[in-house]
């Protein structure tokens, strides 16, 4: 039968004298054992075999082990990353939507990995409620400033005021409203020619009474004035006693001046009737015995002129600390 060679492993029968292949004796040789019979060979390479078969199948069942092991790691990983993103992305919307700088601000401290586009988005938001709350506080001191010198333009009430108002207010929201009063204040100013009527009439009203001239300062109104002073109605005899109320015992000469600026305007008086209405100023003085008492004065005058060239009313404030009304 066929033997593994002892030497060479080269199959050689057991009869022959020696192996063919290395040359080594075979029959006779002591080291030739029934180990080497083909039955025997067989059987070890057989259970060689059997132990390389079963390593290898630990190995893939290492393997496939350490794959799924793996594969979940990757899988709970990419999972709770997916719920993080997914819990920020919330989160920002949310912020976003509530436009409250607190819910921003609680945004930016608790998700400081969120993605940078978010966070700039944030941060702009933030930027801007804080440049809209700034421009706010400025513009409610503008807006104070704004009613202050309006209500000034107002009580004064002339052109001027209000073109000086439009200069310091250009984007003032009360703009058309003052444009109109100008445009009401230009279309109800007097001309030259009627300024320059009104105040030879009321000169002449002065002059009267500098002069001590009853008679002339009757020319001057009508026999029922709508005013004069403090009285509705009042008649010639009160205009008389007005003028002999200056001339005081120690008085020997009053001297009334009308100053400039002296300023008219179409108006209605309170009988609806169409007059001038005459605004300035007039300086008294006094020539007078007793010098302790008062010899200069200034006084704010307002008077109605009628077209036939009359005062039908009259109003004198005296120019002091607080403006009062002239008193009888």
């Amino acid at each position: 039968m066929l033997i593994n060679c002892p030497e060479c492993n080269h199959q050689v029968s057991d009869k022959a004298a020696t192996c063919p292949n290395c040359g080594i004796k075979i029959a006779g040789n002591p080291d030739i054992t029934n180990s080497n019979t083909p039955k025997h060979r067989k059987s070890d390479t057989k259970s060689s075999g059997n132990g390389k078969n079963k390593s290898t199948r630990w190995a893939i069942i290492f393997f496939i082990v350490l794959t799924l092991v793996f594969a979940a790691a990757v899988g709970s990983y990419y999972l709770h990353t997916q719920m993080q993103k997914q819990d920020e992305e919330a989160a920002f919307q949310q912020a976003v939507e509530s436009n409250n700088a607190d819910e921003l601000q609680r945004y930016l401290a608790h998700y400081g990995a969120a993605p940078q586009i978010h966070r700039d988005s944030v941060k702009a938001m933030l930027q801007h409620m804080r440049d809209a709350e700034r421009n706010k506080e400025e513009q409610e001191q503008l807006d104070a400033i704004d009613s202050i010198d309006y209500a000034l333009a107002c009580k004064i009430n002339t052109i001027d005021a209000y073109e000086k108002y439009l200069q310091e207010h250009p984007k003032s929201k009360r703009i058309a409203e003052v444009k109109e009063r100008i445009l009401k204040l230009a279309s109800n100013n007097a001309t030259e020619e009627e300024v320059d009527f009104a105040r030879s009439v009321c000169r002449r009203f002065f002059q009267s009474i500098n002069a001590h001239d009853t008679d002339q300062l009757l020319s001057t109104v009508p026999t029922t004035m709508t005013r004069f002073l403090n009285r509705v109605g009042a008649t010639n005899s009160d205009v008389v006693t007005f003028m002999e109320k200056l001339y005081k015992p120690d008085v020997n000469n009053l001297n009334f001046r009308i100053m400039e600026p002296f300023t008219a305007k179409h108006a209605t008086d309170e009988g609806g009737s169409e007059v001038l209405r005459a605004q300035f100023t007039v300086t008294l003085s006094i020539d007078r015995e007793d010098l302790t008492k008062e010899r200069f004065s200034t006084y704010n005058v307002t008077a109605d002129i009628t077209p036939d060239g009359l005062i039908s009313r009259f109003n004198l404030k005296k120019v002091v600390a607080q403006a009062t009304e002239y008193s009888e």
